[in-house]
């Protein structure tokens, strides 16, 4: 520590900490303008400069100046005050008086200090600089003249989002904010607006909103994809009006700052639907229960309860999916029930869980808290206590910055995964990091990447044996960096490896695939993220068996940052499977032989018959099979639009005796459905999320319901009607429940994740043979990939006005090349067709996809780009103009 005084005060501070940092530590203000928590400090403003001794004479910004042992600041002296004054009244020639209407009145940096300083008038004139505001970008306002250019926007946006979409322009006095005399054309990611210490860059979704001090603000967490931003969100009138985030963290994606229109949206469902002469007619919450329970029980009377299938939801909070599956396994009495991460995020649990095995934790204290916080485990941890299996191997999103090795394989992270790109970002601050990123097209980490591996879609499984097989044939006597079974055999198989054959089945170059090796190879705290590309294959589980032996070999997780990141798709993808929706393992990934403890707290013990996975399920109704599903009980989502083969989902679907539909928007399952219940979002219930890394998020409600109501309640209501009721006072005293039978969330709470960290981990794991050989993609002349794309989270952003204004619209993305051999352009119409059926679609044209590959996303309901697909996100297609 470092022995200072601040204004006469004598403080300790952190060795290598600023003047500022030190100050604010203590609860000393220093004004300042250019500064910012979360960039780097340049000290342009100067409206921080403090006198210190000893020292140089002038005043020095206490920004960037470090402290020393002994050293005498004054922050507060009248010539400081007359120098910030000064300096201010430069800001304020330009700065146009829009205060009345200007939406950062009330939170105005420039505003408060102008105030603070007492400057009443400016007594300069100059020169007035040109106007050149920016009305015309999507989202976002530019107001020149109101900016004071401390360059905290362009350093954000190049530094911590990496998009460097916004610049200076011109030079000295004239120095003006711009995106290259064109609207400002970017990731919309809204972080300049949250770090503008003015009013120069404007949420034009908030534009004339509200007044900073009429909002009531409550902590949330974002709804879309797995990164579980926290932020709070801003009402007034029972309006959503804006989230914002900790100025510490001020980053959000498009999604998270723009998306929260899905709240408010006039596509909600307000009012329960039952289906009365083929329509479907708002009735009374009573009526559809009633009619809900009687088309269950009429179902069940026929087929017995594995007659209906249950399908669980990522959107949905632990505390509602655990209470659905409770609903299966105690009021009907059945294992019928899955996930739609089926077919993407379990297949990612399965593949690690095969390599490193199932979450086992041993060692608890046999009793239970019985006063907790709510939202706290109640479980603790013996100083014995140790876990193993697959959770202790993956990553920490808090932590990736630290790794200094990165392969990033089939996923595009700022769609996907945006909080793991800012990660990457910051790592990328470090001479000795290095990010490799393989992916069959172009992506935006590419222009950062040290290595990229352009490989063939579907070829991933081939590209990964040939890394391991270029480091065992650089290094013979290589072993494994974890304590790993099965080596020896797969040596062999590696050492029989040809790179050659390997290069020409994938694309990569053998002396690419041999870099990249011994760049992982030498790493000491090597991170492996992979996502939608990779785990939508239909062998997207032996996909990940791969890349779970490559970090078998390679992985170091007791240094930080070192693991493997899988993404998942939506905000509660992870906690979905956690909490038991599954139709093989209880809460906690227990086997289902463990049900005598769920009976002490159930009163039931539920069945250990497996019940199917969501693919059989269908597969047997598609069949008319014996013992098929004949009902479903569906949690929100659209399966339509976002499971591969849309037709036959549909098709299927449509074989249903009865549906239940619990969800936000008539989607396209809600349309078949018999039942529809609405249900509440998240600013409008209190429960808990699980991100992608274990952590976990609470989120309270910031708005009224209307009519709508929280997910687990509906489902209770539902079981008084089977005359089995599932009684709870509150999303709380759920959580207490399922934590006391969920030993893998022993010592979690809001903000934390798990595993526990004070578990001492035995990580082994066995190499796991694996296939090379890839999946039947069809006949046709390009290889489709259908995935996700910028702005959106599965078909709910589709529903907010935000995301729909950056991109509203399907679009084929295809190459520069492969479009002049079709002989269309950007926004002619083109046919798609496979085996599976075909679409007419506009075409964009980008040489982010090589040729011979094209790319469509599957979030949006016209056209569908899964009506294509057969049971992968990738197959082969044909095209034609017209």
């Amino acid at each position: 520590m470092v022995n200072l005084t601040i204004d006469g005060k004598a403080i300790q501070a952190e060795e290598g900490s600023t003047i500022l940092q030190a100050a604010q530590a203590h609860g000393m203000r220093i004004p300042f303008l250019c500064y910012h928590p979360a960039i780097k400090a340049i000290g342009s403003c100067r409206i921080c400069v403090v006198e210190v001794k000893p020292g140089p004479p002038r005043p020095q910004p206490a920004c960037t100046t470090k402290v020393a042992e002994g050293m005498e600041v004054v922050t507060n002296s009248e010539k400081l005050q007359d120098i910030r004054r000064e300096l201010v009244k430069f800001m304020l020639i330009n700065h146009p008086l829009d205060c009345p209407w200007c939406d950062k009145g009330g939170e105005c940096e420039l505003q408060n200090l102008t105030h603070e300083l007492g400057i009443a008038e400016v007594d300069y004139e100059a020169v007035r600089k040109p106007i050149n505001n920016d009305f015309d970008s999507k989202l976002i306002e530019r107001y020149n003249t109101r900016c004071v250019t401390c360059g905290r926007c362009v350093r954000v946006c190049k530094e911590r989002v990496g998009a460097s979409a916004i610049n200076f322009e011109n030079r000295a006095y004239f120095t003006d904010l711009g995106s290259g005399q064109v609207p400002l054309n970017c990731e919309f990611c809204g972080t300049c607006i949250e770090v503008c210490p003015v009013g120069a860059l404007i949420n034009k979704l908030f534009k004339y909103g509200a007044r900073a001090w009429e909002m009531t603000a409550t902590p949330a967490i974002c709804q879309f994809c797995g990164g579980g931003c926290d932020y709070e969100v801003h009402v007034k009138d029972g309006q959503v009006k804006r989230v914002r985030r900790d100025e510490g963290n001020p980053l959000l994606c498009v999604r998270g700052r723009f998306g929260f229109g899905v709240i408010s949206s006039d596509q909600r469902l307000k009012a329960p639907l039952i289906k009365k002469g083929g329509q479907l007619v708002e009735v009374s919450w009573d009526e559809a229960l009633d009619f809900a329970a009687q088309g269950l029980m009429q179902v069940m009377a026929k087929g017995g309860p594995s007659a209906i299938y249950g399908i669980g939801s990522p959107r949905a909070t632990n505390e509602s999916n655990y209470v659905f599956q409770k609903f299966f396994r105690v009021v009907l009495g059945t294992n019928q029930i899955d996930n739609p991460g089926r077919y993407n995020y379990w297949r990612a649990v399965e593949g690690m869980a095969q390599v490193f095995g199932w979450p086992e934790i041993d060692g608890l204290n046999p009793e239970v808290l019985k006063y907790a916080k709510p939202f706290h485990s109640t479980l603790t941890l013996s100083e014995e206590a140790k876990g193993k299996g697959f959770p202790f191997v993956m990553g920490q999103t808090a932590k990736l910055k630290e790794a200094d090795a990165v392969l990033v394989i089939g996923a595009d992270v700022t769609p996907e995964m945006p909080p793991y790109g800012w990660a990457l970002m910051e790592a990328l601050q470090k001479e000795d990091f290095r990010l490799i990123v393989a992916n069959p097209r172009k992506t935006k980490y590419d222009r950062y990447a040290h290595k990229k591996l352009r490989y063939r879609p579907g070829t991933e499984r081939a590209l990964v044996l040939g890394l391991m097989a270029a480091m065992v044939a650089a290094n013979p006597d290589l072993a494994p960096q974890l304590p790993a079974e099965g080596w020896a055999a797969c040596k062999e198989i590696l050492q029989g490896v040809s790179l050659d054959d390997i290069a020409k089945q994938t694309g990569v170059a053998v002396a690419d695939l041999q870099a990249a090796a011994a760049t992982l190879l030498q790493a000491q705290a090597p991170a492996i993220i992979f996502g939608n590309d990779l785990l939508a294959q239909a062998n997207g589980k032996e996909n990940v068996v791969a890349v779970a032996n490559l970090f078998l070999l390679i992985g170091q997780p007791a240094n930080a940052g070192s693991g493997l990141y899988p993404i998942a798709e939506k905000n509660n993808t992870h906690g979905v499977c956690d909490v038991g929706v599954v139709p093989n393992l209880l809460p906690g990934y227990q086997p289902l032989a463990a049900g005598e403890k769920f009976g002490k707290i159930w009163n039931k013990v539920p069945s250990t018959i497996p019940g199917l996975t969501l693919d059989e399920a269908l597969t047997r109704l598609e069949n008319n099979a014996v013992n098929a599903p004949q009902a479903f009980y569906i949690l929100g989502g659209d399966m339509i639009r976002q499971l591969p083969n849309s037709q036959r989902i549909r098709s299927i679907l449509q074989k249903a005796r009865f549906i239940v539909y619990q969800g936000a928007f008539m989607t396209e399952v809600a349309k078949l459905a018999d039942v529809i219940l609405p249900v509440g979002v998240h600013a409008e219930v209190n429960g808990t999320y699980t991100n992608t890394d274990g952590r976990l998020g609470q989120t309270r409600a910031a708005v009224s319901a209307n009519g709508v109501r929280p997910g687990w309640q509906i489902i209770t209501a539902l079981s008084q009607k089977l005359d089995q009721p599932l009684e709870y006072a509150s999303a709380e005293d759920i959580f207490k429940e399922m934590v006391s039978l969920m030993p893998i969330y022993v010592g979690l709470q809001p903000g934390y994740r798990w595993p526990c960290p004070d578990l001492k981990a035995d990580i082994k794991g066995t190499f796991v043979p694996f296939s090379v050989e890839p999946e039947a993609l069809g006949e046709g002349d390009f290889t489709l990939i259908v995935g996700k794309t910028m702005g959106h989270s599965g078909s709910f952003t589709t529903f907010a006005a935000g995301p729909m204004i950056v991109n509203g619209t399907q679009t084929l993305q295809i190459n520069a090349e492969d479009a002049g051999k079709l002989g269309v352009a950007a926004g002619d119409t083109v046919t798609v067709s496979s085996a599976q059926g075909r679409i007419a679609v506009p075409v964009a044209v980008n040489d982010d996809l090589p040729a011979g590959v094209v790319f469509l996303a599957d979030h949006f309901a016209e056209p569908l780009a899964n009506s294509l697909t057969s049971n992968s996100n990738l197959c082969r297609v044909n095209i034609q103009k017209g």
